[in-house]
């Protein structure tokens, strides 16, 4: 998906008539919040424009879905996360996963959730992550101050700082009741577009 914001001088009545008659029909049009939404069909993408007011003119987001790639993905993201799976601790499961690209950088985001212990885990975390070419640069526990300061949940969270050539990570490993949640995220840049 591609996303664009924009900023119009043009209030939304005169800015959703040009954006109608731009974008052709068959047009979905719907509402939500302050928000006027359009949608359409164009081969294998989808294009969808919000339009709110802003001032004395219009505000708005342009999203291009391309639902084919989508749909490829999907075989992608599958194996990606059995891949996950397969190397965690038993009865881990992966809460959310959201990736992204920015120019030469992308990211990925993954909450990892089971029962085991916050030991148990950063054991199998360094292990994976070694595995896929990162090395442990340092290890951060909250201090005293802190502590007193963050929510009891949060007080006894690791935080795993990692480095590999072209790429690192950060995660967070924190036990909450009989729950352990790690937040992975790591950031690669890509040769291909440097």
């Amino acid at each position: 998906m591609r996303l664009k914001g924009f900023a119009s001088t043009h209030p939304p009545q005169t800015l959703l008539k040009e954006l109608r008659q731009s974008l052709g029909q068959p047009l979905v049009e719907s509402t939500s919040g302050e928000w006027r939404i359009l949608g359409r069909a164009e081969g294998t993408f989808y294009i969808t424009v919000q339009v709110a007011a802003a001032g004395a003119g219009s505000r708005g987001t342009l999203a291009i879905t391309d639902l084919a790639g989508m749909a490829r993905g999907i075989d992608s993201q599958r194996a990606a996360t059995a891949r996950w799976l397969d190397r965690l601790p038993a009865g881990s499961s992966i809460a959310s996963d959201m990736a992204s690209q920015d120019g030469v950088q992308a990211a990925r985001h993954l909450v990892i959730v089971n029962t085991h212990g916050e030991s148990v885990n950063r054991d199998a975390l360094l292990r994976l992550m070694q595995a896929d070419g990162y090395r442990l640069e340092r290890e951060a526990l909250p201090d005293a101050a802190a502590r007193s300061s963050m929510p009891s949940r949060f007080a006894g969270a690791t935080t795993l700082y990692f480095k590999a050539p072209d790429k690192e990570a950060v995660a967070v490993i924190a036990r909450t009741g009989d729950k352990t949640s790690i937040v992975l995220n790591t950031v690669t840049t890509l040769q291909t577009l440097r």
